[in-house]
């Protein structure tokens, strides 16, 4: 007759997060902050192309509303946020956050506003801008907010009257 032995293993996750070492917070950060600086350029470029293909984007669009085009703008407007930050220029992903809140708005609504996409599209071209005085890029950034906010208004209206 054969023998069955039950094995539990020890979880050595819990001994590991009980284990003191590793880097000290402030060398970890030190760290961060030079790895963020060591890539800053390439995300500045990366940030950059996606802004291109967005105005390339936005002046392609017509005054009607279009679906795919829209989904379009969302998802390049999308793929930068948080890369503001990582370029020094934080000001860009609460605008980029504001685009895509008025494209989900817009699609809501089935309804297109040149005007306020472009504000957004030619506002996200000032905030790259280095060296931008905080105080403008504060100005910029409530006009871009007070655009979507509109739409955000219309859009809960006519979802509660569906």
């Amino acid at each position: 007759m054969t023998a069955v032995r039950f094995v539990f293993p020890k979880p050595r996750l819990n001994e590991l997060l009980r284990t003191p070492g590793g880097l000290p917070v402030a060398e970890a950060l030190e760290r961060a902050q030079k790895n963020l600086e060591a890539i800053k350029p390439t995300c500045v470029a990366e940030l950059s192309a996606l802004l291109e293909l967005c105005e390339a984007s936005y002046w392609n669009l017509k005054d009607d509303y279009n679906e795919p085009a829209v989904t379009e703008l969302y998802s390049l407007a999308v793929k930068g946020i948080g890369a503001g930050e990582v370029c020094g220029v934080p000001a860009v992903d609460m605008a980029l956050t504001s685009f895509c809140d008025l494209l989900d708005h817009l699609r809501t609504l089935k309804r297109y506003d040149h005007d306020a996409v472009g504000v957004h599209v030619r506002a996200w071209r000032l905030l790259m801008t280095p060296g931008l005085p905080a105080a403008g890029a504060e100005q910029i950034l409530d006009g871009l907010l007070k655009v979507s906010r509109r739409y955000s208004a219309e859009a809960k209206a006519a979802a509660s009257a569906a």
